[in-house]
């Protein structure tokens, strides 16, 4: 294993009577980097992360985390978060995390403390659990992960529940968990988010691994075909026209914009044939793939309808 990988599996698969979960699913995570991990409801992503973290035993293949096979002694070193995370209702939230730091043996109480004021729960760790929101909980599932200072974090839509700010103050404490070295492996459906935080991205579908490497690579690779541009012009009704009669598409944007895309073949005729056409372009931008829209082209290419 290279020593530069945090968290590898091979031809990992989970079946459920006759159905496949996950199916040979094989990828390497890079040591101190958030990954994201990207897939449809039911893709096998939760199934995945239960494996990669002990708690469900593959129908075959192996994972290794931090060069350790799994299960193994490397499972100290993790903090997980799959699914909603579950507490004592009738506890507090503080005393849901002492009872988990007994588990892990009796953590210092300072810990606790550290781990409260890093997701902002402090002020609310003294109530039930049971009156908690979802966001609430979502939060101190975080805290609970991060008990034992892990080398590796596994996060299954930790984001669950929360409001916009809520969302932001998350990412920022991933990016101050992640520069002290901490991997962490992240499965969301908010891409735009986890387009803010990812380096390197794994894509699932139907249990089967459909794209392992960095964001960058996915964009080009599902990009590539076609590129978008941004134009504003004089007349935005000549330009219109123009794009229609190309059979071009044309999405009218704020402020005078008009979004539109071309193939890489004729990227480098569009505005010189525009502009010969008697559109006087004024401002072209050329726009880069989201996430979002690599993913979905991605799965489209892979059969499943848009």
């Amino acid at each position: 294993m290279n020593e530069n990988t945090a968290i590898e599996a091979h031809a990992l698969s989970k079946r459920y009577g006759r159905r496949y979960a996950v199916d040979d699913v094989s990828f390497r995570v890079p040591a101190g980097r958030i990954t994201g991990f990207l897939g449809p409801n039911g893709a096998g992503k939760t199934t995945t992360l239960r494996m990669l973290a002990g708690l469900v035993k593959p129908t075959s293949g192996s994972s290794r985390l931090l060069g350790l096979p799994v299960p193994g002694p490397a499972l100290r070193q993790v903090g997980t978060m799959i699914e909603e995370p579950s507490f004592y209702p009738y506890m507090t939230g503080r005393r849901n995390l002492e009872h988990a730091a007994l588990l892990h043996g009796n953590l210092d109480r300072s810990r606790i403390r550290e781990v409260l004021g890093f997701v902002h729960m402090d002020q609310a760790a003294d109530k039930r659990v049971g009156a908690y929101s979802q966001g609430m909980r979502q939060r101190l599932g975080l805290a609970r992960a991060l008990l034992q200072e892990p080398r590796i974090l596994l996060l299954d839509e930790p984001t669950n529940g929360l409001d916009p700010a809520g969302i932001a103050e998350i990412r920022e404490n991933l990016r101050l968990i992640a520069r002290q070295g901490v991997t962490i492996l992240i499965s969301s459906h908010i891409l735009a988010e986890l387009e803010k935080l990812v380096e390197h991205v794994l894509v699932i579908e139907r249990g089967r691994m459909l794209f392992d490497g960095s964001l960058g690579e996915l964009v080009q690779q599902i990009g590539e075909a076609t590129l978008r541009y941004r134009l504003r012009a004089a007349d935005q009704a000549q330009l219109l026209a123009q794009l229609n009669e190309r059979g071009l598409p044309a999405e009218e944007l704020p402020d005078g914009w008009v979004r539109s895309s071309v193939t890489v073949q004729e990227a480098d005729d569009f505005l010189p044939r525009l502009m010969a056409a008697g559109v006087t372009v004024q401002e072209a931008v050329r726009e880069q793939e989201s996430l979002e829209n690599a993913y979905l082209r991605l799965l489209r290419e892979d059969g499943r309808p848009s």
